[in-house]
Order: C-alpha cells, then structure tokens, then sequence
C-alpha cells in the first residue's frame, strides 16, 4: 500500500499551529527563557544543517506542479522512513505496483502513526514515544520546497498599487534609482537573516519567527518585532473599505464598511488552521498580475477620474517629470514616495516563518532572490507605465483612476479579493506570533493547543482585529498611513534591524575564536574565558572583517535616519490632509471622495 502524502498543509500544522511550535515541554522552557549560551545554538544547528544534507528526501512540489500531475495521473514521490535510524529515508513512488517487504510495511505503519499524531504536542521524555518517533514527526512537518516559498513571498511583497504614486512623487530617474537601490538593500536584508537563520536554527533551539533571531542576538528585551502586522492589517482595511465604498458609488458610510470588514477579519479568524492557504497565495498572485493588467488597460485607454488625484477637472496638462517635480509641496513629498517604496519591499518579518516551513532551508536565498526580483520588475513596469499615461493626476488607488465602470467593478472586486487573502496572511501570522511572543513568554499563557489555548485564541483575534481597525479608520489614507508604517516598522524589519542583528551575531561568534568549543555534556558557559563585561572579549568580536562591522553600524544608523526623515514627513503629510479635510478620522466619508 502506497504512502500518504507527507503531511496535510505544506505550510502550516495540520490544526493550523506552526510545526515547529510542538516541543516538549523542557524544550519549550529551553526556548522561550533564552538562557543557554551562544555557543550551543551553533553547536546544534551545524547539526541540523548537516542532518539537512544528507537527507535524501525528494522536496514536495509546488501546488501547481502537484495539480498538473493529478490531472495528468502522474505520480509524485512520498517518504518512507525503513529503519529506526533517524536519518535514514527512502523515497517511494504511489504509482509502484510492486509490494515491499513485511519489515517494510510495519516501518511504514510505524511512520504512519507517528505522522497522525504531529497534530498534538510532542511528549515529554518518560513518554511512550521513542526518540526516533519524535524525530521523525518533527521534521515529516518541514515539507514547503522553496518554489513554494517564492509563491508565500510574493503574496506577502507584491503590492503595485503603491508604485505610480512613488514615481509622481519622485519623478522618473529619482524613482528608478531608489527602486533599484532599496531592491538591493531588501535583498542583502532577507540575505542576512538567513545566514543568521541558518547558524542558529535546530531541532533543539527552533528558530520560529523574526523575534527569535533578536532574542538569540541581544537577549528578550529585543524582542519588538510583533506590532508591525497589526498597522500592516490596519493599511489594508482602508484600502479595502474605500475600494469597496467606490465601487457602491460612496452610498454607505465609509466607517461602518471598515466595521464589516472588521467583523469578517475576527470570524475568519477563529479558524486556527491555514494548511490550504499556499493555494490561495499562489490564486492571489495570479489575481494580482490580472489585475494589473487589468488596470493598464484601463488607464491606456481611458481618461483619469480627476477627483482620484484632488483635481477638478482635466484642463491641467499631462505633464511627466524628469527629474524632482516642482508640483509637490515640500521637500517632505519625496520622502512619502520614498516611504512609499519602502513599504513595496516590506515582507522580512515573516521571511523566517517562511525559512522554518522548509524541507531544505538553505535553498531559501533562490526563492527570496526570484520573489523579489519578480516584485522589482512589476513595480518598475506597472509605475512607470502608469506615471507616463497620467502624469499629474496620477493617483494613490489606480484600479479607481480611469473612466470606465464596468472595468473598475471587475479590477475593484478581484482586488478585494486579493486583498482578503493578504489580510489573513498578515494577520494569522501576526496573532500567532503575538501569542508565542508575548502570550506564552511573558504572561505564562497554555499551549495554543491545549483547552485554555484554545479558549484564549477567539479573545486574541477579536482584540487583534479591533487594534488594527482603530488604526486604519483613524488615518484613513493609504499613502499617509503607509508613509508612517513604512517608516515606523516595515523599513525597521527590513532595512534597520537585519545589519544590527548580523552585526551582533559575528561578534559573539567571532568572540568564540580561542575557546575550547562547546561540547555535549559540557555546563553552558564552561568553556568561556571571558565575558562581554571585559574589554578583551569586545577586541575579539570586533577584530575580524572590522571594516565589514563598521560599514554595517553605519547602514544600521542611515536606516534609522531614514526612518526618522519618514515619520517626519508621514506626520506633515497628515497634517496636510487634516487640515485641508481631505483626511477625516472616523468619519462617514471616504477619503478618495470628492468634496
């Protein structure tokens, strides 16, 4: 008898809990108190890295590819663990009609077994569950290739809405060259935490979220990196909201449709499992190409909706500049755009969700490389195609800015649903990170799985839904709001906190050389000869590639001044719009409306 699949849900557990959350609970203790020393995490992911190696496990294929061979009835490769060695595995084919040995087939419903029960947590030692049986259900979990992580990325990047208004704001060459140079930095920032990812990360000290490489750097204190998703879920119940008043024509109260989409977020949220979610983000990069497609036509061939852009009417020339444009008011108007882009390139906080769901972790860098490249080229082409056809009424909401009805209604609701589903993703990873981060290790809360967990869980949501809706009714502007998210956190997860962290994390490992190296069975910090309390341990850290460490420290406090340049300039641009009253808090109004 064939194998089942490896697993339900390529991505997520099979009761929607990240896999890598099923620990015993000494492990868990081990986990959240932080209190081992460096030194192990590198002992034990080099293990784990080398464990990966020699796995010779086929990696599952992306959802599309699995589609086409159902529909082609061609077969796909499923593991068989044949012995009691850990890291032994066979690849067996679920078109073969040959029958394998008895010793076969009671290993196979050995593994069986212990697969149906990777959905409870793992025991405790003196539990009836051999240590290979722990094993081999940890990682049977950690199936995602990484063409299906490009798809995860992509979802989570790809936004071009926003890329127009980047190069209104900019101009031409200006745009070009700040896509093209955040794209890079972006990259070299996903780069980094893989490689931190990569040395810190085993079965014994799991690495789950961004928060664990701070934590593994500079201790619980840096632990900051939860609150990012909830403005990112606020951002995204405004566009929906005006997108959604638009297409009814502004005939309900542009508040009470955030409500409702409010109250859809907390009852689509009580579902605890995504392990078909990778079809709907594969669904939603397709919807998104469609739709920017959709919306070039619209604009090559239509004129602009003049109110889209605070205009009366259209006697203004299409003018497209060059260089800086002198349209804009105030220096600070090319800081939005450049917050703007910023906000393009976000996605890093939950780069190592994506890295802990993979078979082959170290084949990350291809799938965050393409996505973003992908993501680059979209933002380039859609941007500046639009920015040529529309000049100075170019708008924040394009799919809204050309004079057509019925191909705004088809741009406008596939756009919805696009945006549910990256409204879930933002905001089901955020919730489970909020609960694993602060939840359990600050508050002492039960295991998510557990009764109190489970009870716990509805509470979470409703309040996480709430926080967010708060935050998108009160500035109720995509580009305002997403001028001060992009600098407030999103540039912070992607561009501020990866050199700082990469920094710290060459220190202590360089401050290693001239130890004897950490052993199993040795105390934690036995084999130290100093501590960072001493001048020689900092000299070790910071001798080796000084330079590399000085050009880090000084990309880390550009990030921070960038971030200080954006808050400034979101903050007068709301001033602006409040002033004006074309931003209104809490208000019945829509904020694309006209006067």
């Amino acid at each position: 008898m064939a194998a089942p699949p490896v697993v339900p849900g390529a991505l997520m557990g099979t009761d929607g809990i990240d896999p890598r959350l099923h620990l015993t609970n000494t492990q868990e203790e081990r986990v959240l108190s932080h209190e081992d020393n460096f030194d192990l995490y590198l002992y034990w992911a080099k293990r784990e890295r080398d464990r990966e190696d020699r796995d010779p496990r086929p990696v599952p294929d992306a959802p599309w590819i699995v589609l086409w061979k159902r529909m082609t009835g061609q077969g796909h490769r499923v593991v068989r663990p044949p012995s009691g060695t850990p890291d032994a595995v066979a690849v067996h084919d679920d078109n073969s009609s040959g029958s394998g040995s008895p010793g076969d087939e009671k290993t196979l419903e050995k593994s069986q077994a212990v697969t149906a029960q990777v959905g409870r947590p793992i025991a405790d030692e003196g539990s009836d569950w051999s240590e290979w049986e722990r094993h081999t259900a940890y990682h049977l979990l950690r199936t995602a290739s990484w063409q299906a992580i490009f798809y995860m990325i992509t979802s989570d990047i790809l936004g071009f809405q926003q890329a127009p208004y980047s190069f209104y704001t900019l101009g031409i060459a200006p745009g070009c060259l700040v896509f093209t140079f955040l794209f890079l930095l972006a990259f070299a920032g996903g780069q980094m935490l893989w490689r931190m990812y990569m040395r810190l990360d085993s079965e014994q000290y799991p690495v789950t979220c961004y928060s664990d490489l701070a934590e593994r750097t500079y201790g619980r204190m840096a632990n900051v990196a939860d609150a990012r998703l909830l403005f990112n879920v606020g951002i995204l119940i405004t566009g929906q909201s005006t997108q959604l008043a638009t297409i009814i024509e502004y005939k309900f109260c542009f508040i009470a449709i955030a409500i409702f989409w409010m109250l859809a977020g907390m009852i689509v949220g009580q579902i605890r499992s995504l392990r078909n979610f990778g079809w709907f983000t594969n669904l939603g990069i397709w919807l998104n190409l469609l739709t920017m497609v959709l919306v070039m036509v619209g604009i090559g061939v239509f004129d602009p909706v003049p109110s889209q852009s605070q205009h009366k009417d259209l006697s203004e020339p299409k003018s497209v500049s060059a260089w800086v444009p002198s349209y804009t008011k105030g220096w600070y108007m090319q800081q939005v755009g450049v917050q703007n882009i910023v906000y393009s390139y976000g996605g890093a906080m939950i780069f190592v969700e994506f890295m802990a769901e993979m078979r082959r972790p170290r084949d990350f860098w291809k799938a965050a490389f393409l996505s973003q490249l992908f993501c680059y080229l979209m933002y380039m082409f859609f941007g500046l195609y639009n920015y040529a056809m529309q000049g100075v009424y170019t708008s924040q909401y394009p799919s809204l800015d050309f004079q057509n009805r019925a191909l705004q209604l088809v741009t406008n609701i596939i756009g919805l649903v696009t945006g549910g589903i990256a409204m879930c993703l933002y905001a089901h990873v955020g919730q489970k990170t909020i609960y694993q981060n602060v939840f359990r290790a600050y508050l002492r809360a039960p295991s998510l799985v557990s009764r109190r967990g489970k009870i716990i869980w509805p509470f979470l949501v409703i309040g996480y839904w709430l926080i967010s809706w708060v935050i998108g009714v009160a500035i109720p502007s995509i580009a305002t709001l997403g001028t001060l998210v992009g600098a407030a956190a999103i540039l912070q997860f992607t561009y501020t906190f990866p050199p700082m962290l990469i920094l710290g994390h060459w220190m202590q490992s360089d401050a290693l050389e001239g130890e004897q190296p950490w052993e199993p069975g040795m105390a934690p910090g036995a084999n130290r000869t100093d501590t960072w309390k001493q001048a020689s341990r900092w000299k070790r850290g910071f001798r080796k590639y000084w330079y590399v460490k000085i050009a880090l420290f000084l990309y880390f406090l550009a990030a921070l001044a960038n971030a200080a340049l954006g808050i400034y300039s979101g903050a007068m641009q709301a001033k602006d719009g409040f002033s004006g009253h074309v931003i209104i808090s809490f208000s019945c109004k829509t904020p694309n409306e006209g006067s």
